[in-house]
């Protein structure tokens, strides 16, 4: 049925991943200039500030995992193909989070002139906090793939006992 509870953790996931797409991820300070990296492009921290690296891996990600999650709603009929579109939203999920906290930061700022030595705060005040936002989607799509599970084995179990 698609009032289920794992359809409710699955539409959480997908709008957890679609506020993701326009939420600052982080902010990075160096000496007197600040700048904003989103999950499309690292950018100066004035208004209207120009475009230092595109990122937009990173928000094509997101937009991809939003998708995969509102169609593993509709796959409810299929539980073990609904069980394994989540695991694969749940892998690419990890994925994204490292490529963003981790390898974008380390490998690829770095080796920016201009963000030599920089700081990067994860949480601005007045702003949630992105990597919040990650792990909540993380939880849910964790939990509907434990409730997925769970459904699977009862019907499996209710077909075994009605055959007997």
């Amino acid at each position: 049925m698609i009032q289920r509870i794992q359809s409710l953790l699955l539409l959480a996931a997908a709008l957890c991943f679609g506020t993701a797409c326009f939420m600052p991820i982080a902010t990075l300070n160096v000496a007197e200039m600040s700048y904003v990296y989103t999950p499309w492009v690292l950018k100066q921290g004035i208004v209207n500030g120009f475009n230092i690296r595109e990122t937009y891996y990173v928000g094509l990600l997101l937009v991809i995992l939003a998708v995969m999650s509102v169609a593993a709603i509709f796959f409810y009929k299929n539980r073990p193909l609904q069980s394994k579109i989540c695991t694969a939203t749940i892998l690419i999920s990890f994925i994204m989070m490292v490529l963003m906290l981790w390898i974008y930061p380390d490998r690829v700022f770095s080796n920016l002139p201009q963000l030599a030595g920089a700081e990067i705060q994860y949480y601005n005040k007045g702003q949630f906090p992105w990597v919040l936002l990650s792990f909540v989607s993380l939880a849910c799509l964790y939990f509907a793939n434990k409730f997925i599970t769970k459904d699977e084995k009862k019907k499996r179990n209710y077909i075994t006992i009605s055959i007997e």
